[in-house]
């Protein structure tokens, strides 16, 4: 029995030990007024029913999918309703045998279509809009295992710590929106081991490994801070922890991509190159393999490559795939008008010298799509782009390579 409160809009998180590795579980709510409800006087509501397999505890020779998307556009759904889009995200799910899904960021959109205040009520409610009143994504968050990460639309667009905008209260918007960013994603998300507010954390499918970081809540860009101190470090220990397996890091905004105008607000600009060339060079030090960030933001999908080498001849390569937006309106961009295509080479600030390069035939920013993420039994990676907005099964991008 878990008792939930008011004060955090009647949400909780419950857990269960000694569970068997790779096996089916289903789990039923029912909601009553008291602890002392009879069972009959308890309410079940739809979707209170959830479904999920445990991870194994190796990834075995048969592999495993899971789908990445981003950017989910609810409030304006006279435009653009986002039921089409869940509908087939749960058709995808199943098709693909999808073990779990990773929410890249912008999973509300609070500041559309007005700037909001620093109220949680505002907060609260657009999650109410992007998940209770949009009935095809509670069926889908009750089929299997979700893995969620912020971006700046769950406080106001390109939220910075060092943003100063006209009468903007930003340290109370991120305040009220951290609040309703905890109930309703990073409770049930794995825990970060650290004191305080921290909003990264980590997992294992078998041993394929995830680092998820929040690039948001410790931004400040006058100072080059992309994530915090204590974040950084958590990330290197975690990159020797595991040097040769199969690991990937999600980032809600590009990491490897070389974007045209980044403004301060995507790892490419100048500003991060500290800390950015700290982590590739670490890479490099420590003979670190295998490297596949994730991301979104960009309303456009596709496969980069960043060739990272230093002034003592070490090299080596890393990957970026970006699936974005479950759900949107934005036209159909050319590459050109988003990013640098490369290959493009520049020397980071105290680090390496890096080679951008986006991988032209898996360009797709047609507006509303997802990807699913394969991973073999021997390691290598397959994804497959699919439209959100069409019932059709067949991929619109379908390409691998080996980390």
């Amino acid at each position: 029995m878990v008792e939930t409160l008011e004060s955090e809009f009647y949400t909780a998180v419950k857990e269960w030990e000694g569970l068997s590795a790779d096996q089916p579980y289903r789990v039923k709510v029912a909601f009553g007024k008291s602890k002392k409800s009879a069972d009959d006087e308890r309410v079940r509501d739809a979707y209170t029913e959830g479904r999920f397999r445990t991870f194994p505890k190796s990834a075995g020779q048969t592999g495993f999918t899971f789908l990445l998307g981003s950017c989910n556009l609810h409030s304006t759904g006279f435009f653009e309703k986002p039921d089409q889009a869940w509908i087939q995200v749960s058709r995808l799910a199943k098709l693909n045998q999808a073990r779990f899904m990773i929410h890249g960021g912008d999973q509300i959109y609070a500041d559309i279509p007005f700037r909001p205040g620093a109220d949680f009520e505002h907060y609260r409610d657009k999650y109410l809009d992007a998940w209770d009143n949009c009935t095809p994504t509670r069926k889908v968050l009750t089929e299997l295992p979700h893995y969620m990460i912020l971006d700046d639309h769950e406080i106001i667009n390109n939220f910075d710590n060092d943003l100063t905008s006209g009468n903007i209260d930003y340290q109370g918007l991120a305040r009220v929106a951290m609040k309703a960013y905890w109930l309703f994603q990073h409770s049930h998300n794995p825990q970060s081991p650290l004191q305080g507010r921290h909003y990264h954390y980590d997992f294992s499918f078998g041993k394929v490994r995830f680092f998820a970081l929040d690039c948001r809540f410790y931004r400040y860009s006058g100072s080059g801070q992309m994530i915090d101190p204590e974040q950084e470090a958590a990330l290197i220990k975690w990159l020797s922890d595991h040097k040769k397996d199969l690991k990937f890091i999600v980032t809600s905004i590009p990491f490897v991509t070389e974007v045209k105008s980044p403004k301060t607000d995507k790892w490419c600009d100048k500003v991060y190159d500290g800390q950015r060339g700290r982590i590739l060079q670490h890479l490099l030090d420590q003979g670190i393999e295998k490297v596949v960030f994730l991301t979104g933001d960009m309303h456009a999908s596709l496969h980069s490559t960043l060739e990272v080498k230093d002034d003592a001849g070490r090299a080596t390569t890393v990957h970026e795939l970006m699936s974005s937006p479950i759900n949107q309106i934005t036209p159909d961009w050319t590459i050109e008008r988003q990013f640098v295509p490369g290959p493009v080479s520049r020397k980071l600030a105290e680090g390496p010298i890096v080679t951008s390069r986006i991988e032209k035939a898996s360009y797709f920013a047609k507006h509303s799509n997802v990807m699913a993420i394969e991973v073999d039994g021997a390691g290598d990676v397959h994804y497959r782009m699919y439209r959100t907005t069409s019932d059709s099964n067949t991929p619109l991008k379908k390409r691998s390579f080996s980390p």
